[in-house]
Formats: structure tokens, sequence, C-alpha cells
């Protein structure tokens, strides 16, 4: 099981990496991949465009946040030596306190779902398991 998260973990920032992160001082600083980056799944991938997702005015810190649970901002993560700071992996796991979070798949679904079903702007994001995930 580790070996597959490791492999999940691996191909994310790979993914990230060569869609556009570029790493580095705040001046250059990490971006949003403009591309749409493919998440690599036990069983299914799941697409994900960040360009939309600003676009709606979601802010950086609504997915992600530091190990004090607190959102990070833009500014945050431009100032990051890497991305694997950015990698559910690397708190979701099986140290993780809240065993219902303690995979990437858990902590992806708990924040997305909600905020899918939720909605910006009165527009809802897709909630069915085909408009994210990859056939």
């Amino acid at each position: 099981m580790k070996k597959i998260w490791l492999m999940v973990l691996l191909t994310v920032s790979a993914t990230w990496f060569f869609a556009g992160i570029s790493v580095g001082t705040e001046a250059a600083g990490m971006k949003a991949p403009e591309a749409e980056i493919i998440i690599e799944g036990e069983k299914k991938s799941a697409r994900f465009s960040h360009p939309v997702h600003l676009n709606l005015d979601v802010a950086c810190g609504q997915c992600h946040h530091g190990s004090d649970h607190q959102p990070l901002t833009d500014k945050d993560i431009a100032v990051m030596e890497n991305n694997m700071q950015l990698s559910c992996a690397s708190c979701h796991n099986s140290e993780f306190a809240d065993p219902k979070l303690q995979t990437p798949k858990a902590a992806f679904h708990a924040r997305c779902k909600e905020c899918h079903k939720q909605g910006v702007d009165g527009k809802q994001g897709p909630t069915k398991c085909t408009g994210c995930h990859v056939k």
C-alpha cells in the first residue's frame, strides 16, 4: 500500500513539475499549473484545472493548507522551495490523526465534493464520479 501512495506522490509531483510549476524564490516563485493536471489514484485518476478554479475566485487556501491546517496563500506557496509541501500525502497518510482522512483520496473527496455541492456564485462543480475522474 505504501508503494502505491509513493507512486501516486511521485506521479503528482512530476505532473505538477512538467505542467508548469516553477521552483525558486518569491520573485520567480511557484505558480499554479496552467495546463490541466491528472492526479493519479489507486483505481481511477482525476483531472484538475487550476485556471478553472482560479477564474471562479477559489483561493489557493481553500484546497491547500499547512500542517497547522491554516489556509496557504499564493504568497505562501510562491516562497516554497518545492511542491512536496503541497502534496496531500505528505500529511494525509497512516500517521494522520483523523482516521477518516488518512489518504489523499479521502482528503480530496471530503474537500472537493463538499465544495462542488456548495458551489461558487451559484455555479456548482461536478459531483458524479465521471465529472472529475478520467475514464
